[in-house]
């Protein structure tokens, strides 16, 4: 199954990475700089709660119900269930410990993560109904964060992996990502050398695990946006530092 006709940028409701339907009994979307600041630990959190409200109202989901992580660039991925429905939505110290990825097969549980320039990764198994949703930085990518997922959705759900679908959002690309000499050992094939410079690809990086996971190349969809080239759009660390507040990436069963 391809998913390439399926993502589509809405001004309304921000991206939308597997359509704007019910179609896959799903809920994956992003905001946009638009949308405002959805951190409560990172940049001007002052709005950040109404900025939830209001966009994931436009996607019928409950602001007060996220599940949230406290994301340190790790490998850690993190199986939920009902049980863990509003960690993190109203206060980040109640969010999940030292976590990067969640998976889970649960209907209405909203799951969640925060980027600005890390890679946002969907996962979704339509056979089974399973999806997975990871954090992909240029740490926890380098330490195989999106393969650990894959294979414990196949440990706790037993899916066959060429039946994920796999969404990238936005996130920092080669053309922007300068990196140290040192990264080409960290990024072996992924990076690129460009006027004396050295810059990474952290799509490409996560393409080739998933690939290596056993995901087929044309259930993998790229949105190929830079967030570092669109700062107008997207909120980039790379481009605005410690100012720099974050998007919200949500995935949910229905």
């Amino acid at each position: 199954m391809n998913i390439a006709d399926k993502a589509v940028y809405s001004e309304d409701k921000g991206l939308l990475l597997f359509g704007d339907s019910f179609e896959f009994s799903l809920v994956a979307a992003m905001s946009s700089r638009l949308d405002g600041n959805m951190s409560l630990a990172y940049g001007d959190t002052g709005n950040a709660l109404n900025n939830r409200e209001n966009f994931l109202k436009k996607h019928h989901l409950d602001f007060r119900e996220l599940v949230c992580a406290k994301q340190t660039h790790s490998a850690n991925v993190r199986y939920v269930t009902e049980e863990d429905k509003g960690k993190g939505a109203l206060v980040y110290e109640t969010a999940i410990d030292d976590t990067d990825a969640f998976i889970t097969d649960k209907k209405n549980v909203p799951i969640s993560i925060y980027t600005a320039d890390c890679l946002p990764v969907f996962l979704y198994e339509p056979y089974k109904q399973v999806i997975g949703l990871v954090h992909g930085g240029w740490r926890s990518s380098a330490k195989n964060i999106a393969v650990f997922t894959v294979k414990m959705m196949q440990e706790r759900f037993s899916i066959d992996p060429k039946k994920l679908l796999v969404a990238f959002g936005p996130g920092i690309r080669a053309c922007c990502f300068e990196a140290e000499e040192e990264f080409k050992s960290i990024f072996p094939g992924d990076t690129q050398e460009r006027n004396g410079k050295l810059y990474v690809d952290l799509a490409g990086a996560n393409r080739r695990q998933l690939l290596k996971s056993g995901v087929v190349l044309e259930n993998i969809f790229d949105y190929r946006i830079c967030t570092a080239c669109g700062v107008k759009n997207f909120y980039s660390f790379r481009a605005e530092k410690d100012k720099s507040g974050r998007m919200i990436a949500v995935m949910m069963l229905v």
